[in-house]
């Protein structure tokens, strides 16, 4: 009887609606997308950072301390610093911030930067990464955000660390308050003895007053009439022409950030009788700034007392910087004539969201979110002065989207994710910022899934699927709100909705993947990966996503070359005496076939786990009419010969759970003699290792009629399946009338 063929040279990815597009799957797990023929590899598992050593070290112990790492739930590399290309990796685990120190000349080593911070609860998002030019923001939404810069920490002794050094890696991030003012030494003008300008006298000062003096007189400071402070002369016979001055401090952080200015500090003095010639110089206590301070800066009055020509202006003036945090006396024996710009009328503050939870650098300035208890509020510093926020720089964004739960920066945009909306901040500093709302339908509750991907856009893991923001948003640019899971609603359903905050993802250029880790089916940790693999977008209508099974990932991102990173969500947790037998640490998803390392009494070492299971259900079949009954007879796969892996075919029918399983074949050509091997032959007694090919390898069906078919394969070696054939035979049954109720 002749048969009829159904094709499919490209397999497709996951599809969970019915009727399903034929091209897809209902199942396509633990499985890659193979570049050069289309299909899909099931090179994948993953491995230790470290996979040439044999054990877990340097994830054991921390500043030589011996320690239990459990879950890891925040992961960041920090790449494209200031100060050339080394990579930072940061993480979280128990409560500790550590950083995994890596340099050239010293054992690599785990590093405690921040001990005592917050663990996020079940339904809290992790520590959230920002990459200035002057290191990583940190911020989590209850410990004061903190500014990381690791390099360099500098050698102790050799082929060690310097201990010592750490505290200078991490400071808090943002200014606490004003600083102390300065203390204006009491200044006590000189008196003559007699006539004019002879020799000061030296009874005159004490009492613990500290008096400089100019005057214009050759025998001192030549050309003086251009310093000094106060009147110079006068000529009556009582103290008179009070001179009344105040002085400012403000504090200059590494990251070239100005803070806010301390209390006016005064002082005060008056012309002795019959003085001629004479100015001061007032010499001041200035404090000490914090941990980052790189300068402090002087500003001044004018005279603001009622004998001069400004009584009562305070505005302080720019005198100069003391380019240091050492020196604790400054000299000011400036004149009045020679003080610099006004300092800014709207004043520096301090850190005006000491509870931010999210942060991004958009347009040169940093914008953080107010946190929990002002979750309306976007700050922004100044432009390059990422800790300069003045009292004016902040964005009250409307009731109704509710407080944000993400921020975003892409090119001319600002994304901020919202509880009920997305809106877009654009604008600039100068010019003014101002927010648009993008979507009142769409919002993001998983801060740690949005991915920019390029050609698609920004990426994210919403409560109803996964979406795209497409397009541009400013210069009259068509932007768009894409969503990529129109065919696995089922899978978006099962993440455990309470714990969205705890989704993970990352986007690798390498692999052209976009990772998506959520909690899944009641889990409290991602435990289910839903992967896009960008290079099948646009195929027809095949289905560009797979899952990934058993995959322990609390948090994942990439290295500079694409490989991805992520933490054990589990590690020693809920393990009283952890052995080499849990995994924990940071792990690298590779092509090598192995789930991770288990743990050999015999020889007290590590070694590779068992390969991952991939496995493959297609979609279901009803071949254009399910009233019909169809039987098949056979299906073909088309897979690359690369060795010897064996497949075992099973498959359904009507959508039944009741499987049946057909003998096993192995990947080899079926009407050829055997290919060699590769590790399995001696190449030099005659056998030649050739390149893989494509093969068939047709497994035959004893099944009876049936309106929908589905097969299914899965497999523990090394696998590349393109895509099938499926022959049927159908005389034109159709099924039954229903049952009568």
């Amino acid at each position: 009887m002749k048969q009829e063929v159904f094709e499919v040279p490209t397999a497709g990815g996951v599809e969970t609606r019915l009727p399903q597009q034929p091209e897809n799957a209902s199942r396509a797990e633990n499985l890659r997308h193979d570049k050069y023929t289309g299909g899909w590899s099931t090179r994948i598992g993953y491995e230790k950072y470290y996979p040439n050593r044999s054990d877990w070290v340097p994830f054991t112990s921390a500043m030589s301390s011996p320690i239990n790492m459990g879950a890891v739930y925040s992961l960041h590399v920090a790449q494209m610093l200031g100060g050339g290309a080394r990579q930072h990796t940061l993480f979280e685990a128990d409560g500790n911030l550590y950083l995994l120190y890596e340099a050239s000349g010293v054992p690599t080593t785990l590093l405690t930067l921040q001990s005592g911070r917050h663990i996020p609860t079940t339904t809290e998002a992790a520590s959230w990464y920002t990459d200035t030019p002057y290191g990583t923001v940190v911020t989590n939404g209850v410990d004061r955000p903190q500014l990381v810069q690791p390099w360099p920490i500098g050698q102790g002794s050799p082929q060690t660390y310097a201990q010592s050094m750490i505290p200078t890696a991490i400071r808090d991030f943002g200014f606490t308050g004003s600083p102390p003012p300065v203390d204006p030494h009491r200044n006590v003008a000189w008196e003559i003895t007699g006539g004019t300008v002879t020799t000061p006298e030296p009874t005159r000062c004490g009492g613990g007053a500290t008096t400089v003096y100019t005057f214009s007189d050759s025998r001192a400071i030549a050309d003086g009439a251009r310093w000094g402070l106060g009147f110079a002369t006068n000529a009556g016979s009582t103290y008179d022409k009070e001179a009344l001055f105040g002085w400012s401090v403000s504090f200059i952080t590494n990251t070239g950030s100005e803070g806010p200015k301390s209390a006016l500090a005064t002082t005060s003095w008056q012309l002795p009788p019959n003085s001629q010639g004479f100015r001061h110089a007032v010499a001041l206590d200035i404090p000490i700034g914090p941990e980052g301070t790189v300068a402090r800066r002087i500003y001044r009055t004018t005279n603001f007392s009622d004998d001069y020509s400004a009584p009562g202006d305070t505005t302080l003036y720019f005198i100069d910087d003391v380019r240091n945090n050492v020196e604790t006396l400054f000299i000011d024996p400036t004149r009045t004539a020679a003080l610099g710009a006004a300092a800014p009328v709207i004043p520096t503050g301090a850190l005006p969201a000491p509870a931010a939870r999210f942060s991004v650098l958009f347009k040169g300035c940093l914008f953080l979110d107010g946190g929990v208890s002002d979750s309306k509020t976007l700050f922004y510093s100044a432009p390059g002065l990422i800790e300069q926020f003045d009292a004016a720089s902040f964005i009250e964004l409307s009731s109704q989207g509710g407080g944000i739960t993400a921020l975003y920066g892409n090119y001319t945009s600002l994304l901020v994710f919202r509880e009920g909306s997305i809106d877009v901040v654009s604008g600039d500093f100068t010019n003014g910022f101002q927010v648009t709302t993008l979507s009142n339908s769409v919002t993001c509750r998983a801060p740690h899934s949005i991915k920019a991907i390029p050609g698609l856009g920004v990426v994210f893991l919403a409560l109803d699927g996964v979406y795209a923001v497409t397009g541009g948003l400013e210069g009259g640019a068509i932007n768009d709100l894409v969503k990529l899971t129109l065919a696995q609603d089922e899978l978006i359903e099962r993440i455990t909705m309470d714990c969205h905050a705890k989704a993970v993802a990352c986007y690798s250029a390498a692999f052209r993947e976009y990772h998506l880790y959520a909690p899944m089916d009641g889990q409290d940790r991602p435990s289910k990966g839903l992967i896009l693999h960008i290079d099948r977008i646009g195929q027809g209508n095949n289905s560009p996503w797979s899952t990934r099974e058993n995959f322990p990932v609390g948090a994942i991102t990439t290295r500079f070359d694409g490989t991805i990173v992520f933490g054990h969500n589990t590690g020693t947790e809920g393990t009283a005496l952890p052995t080499d037998a849990n995994n924990r640490g940071l792990f690298v998803i590779s092509g090598h076939r192995s789930m991770g390392y288990v743990y050999d009494a015999g020889t007290q070492s590590l070694a590779y786990g068992s390969p991952p299971t991939s496995k493959y259900r297609s979609a279901w079949y009803d071949f254009g009419d399910a009233q019909v009954k169809k039987q098949v007879s056979y299906v073909t796969l088309w897979v690359m010969t690369t060795g010897e892996p064996t497949i075992t075919m099973r498959h359904y029918k009507d959508f039944s759970l009741r499987v049946t399983e057909e003998r096993t074949y192995k990947a080899q050509p079926p009407d050829q003699a055997d290919l060699p091997v590769f590790d399995t032959v001696t190449l030099d007694s005659g056998a030649i290792y050739e390149d893989h090919r494509l093969v068939p390898l047709r497994f035959s069906i004893a099944q009876q009629s049936c309106s929908w078919f589905a097969f299914e394969f899965e497999t523990t070696d090394d696998l590349i399946f393109i895509g099938f054939e499926l022959e049927y035979t159908s005389k034109g049954t159709r099924v039954t009338m229903g049952k009568r109720a």
